[in-house]
């Protein structure tokens, strides 16, 4: 073989690897590249995305942005109707009893705004949507240690009687993010979260959106209309969770004229005390609970304290 063609063959030899190499190379920028502009298209749309959120809460709410309260809007316009985005929902917290509902109380004549969620001193608190935190605050008379978030939907959640607060006022925060720790603070007769819907400061039955046995959204989302029937009397910012009956009538959320006699009916004829014979693993809060009465009921009618320690086969006054 001539000298020329085996030194051909070999520069040959040398150059293929190169190109095969350089044709890697090229390729591998490529998809960087091409992961890159999508990165960034991602990027552009989730920013999009929650800037149209944002515009959307701030149609509802406009500048204003108060810490002093729950319900700082008074005299401001509601919409007719807002449709409110639930997808974002996380549970409040992992406990799915509800101990209390929304609504008028007879037994306290005071009306409820927001659900009582079982729970034990120092359980995790997280934030039901994404949003930023517009209270931090205390109220002996009320909530007890609270927090109130304005999300992006429209909504305002409240957190009331919390034990420690994890975050501070203007600070954002995610979905499912901890806000703070459940605690019996404020006018609260055990460990338990209150939890509130709102918009502007309106009260409406978290119940009409979240399935808390479930623990999920009842519906992808929830219209609120200014002329609904989840409407109930806004508490004042110096008020405390539970407004007084008399107020709550006035403003529309009442006990159906039946139900009103039945309960006059039941009081006049239940002359004789109701007993209850202590179980094996039951608590005042389980009896409480069972009865529908309250811990604080039950010690005062039987002179205990709650940490009093129960005997099984006790006997307990409950109504």
């Amino acid at each position: 073989m001539k000298i020329s063609k085996l030194l051909s063959l070999a520069a040959l030899a040398l150059v293929v690897p190169s190109m095969v190499q350089a044709q890697d190379l090229m390729a591998r920028e490529a998809k960087a590249d091409f992961q890159l502009k999508s990165s960034n298209v991602v990027k552009i749309i989730n920013q999009a995305k929650a800037h149209e959120e944002a515009s959307y809460a701030k149609n509802i709410y406009g500048n204003h942005w108060n810490n002093d309260g729950v319900n700082v809007y008074k005299g401001m316009a509601k919409p007719e109707e807002l449709v409110i985005n639930l997808k974002d929902f996380s549970m409040p917290i992992k406990s799915r009893v509800v101990t209390s509902k929304y609504g008028y109380r007879p037994r306290f004549r005071r009306v409820h705004y927001g659900l009582d969620i079982n729970g034990c001193t120092g359980d995790t608190i997280y934030a039901a949507f994404a949003g930023k935190v517009r209270v931090r605050k205390y109220d002996a008379k009320g909530f007890g240690y609270y927090i109130v978030l304005r999300h992006n939907n429209g909504l305002e959640t409240v957190y009331g009687h919390l034990s420690k607060q994890l975050v501070n006022v203007n600070q954002e925060v995610k979905s499912g993010q901890p806000i703070g720790l459940c605690g019996n603070t404020g006018h609260s007769f055990g460990s338990h979260l209150h939890f509130e819907t709102r918009v502007l400061g309106e009260a409406i039955d978290p119940a009409l959106m979240f399935d808390i046995a479930a623990a999920d959204v009842v519906a992808d989302t929830y219209t609120y209309r200014s002329s609904g029937n989840h409407k109930a009397p806004a508490a004042t910012v110096a008020e405390p969770v539970l407004a007084q009956a008399k107020s709550a009538q006035e403003t529309a959320v009442v006990q159906p004229k039946a139900e009103k006699q039945a309960a006059k009916r039941t009081a006049a004829h239940s002359s004789k005390d109701k007993k209850h014979k202590v179980q094996k693993g039951e608590t005042l809060y389980s009896i409480a609970r069972k009865h529908n009465t309250t811990v604080a009921e039950i010690c005062k009618r039987n002179r205990i304290k709650e940490s009093s320690t129960l005997r099984l086969g006790q006997s307990l006054t409950v109504k």
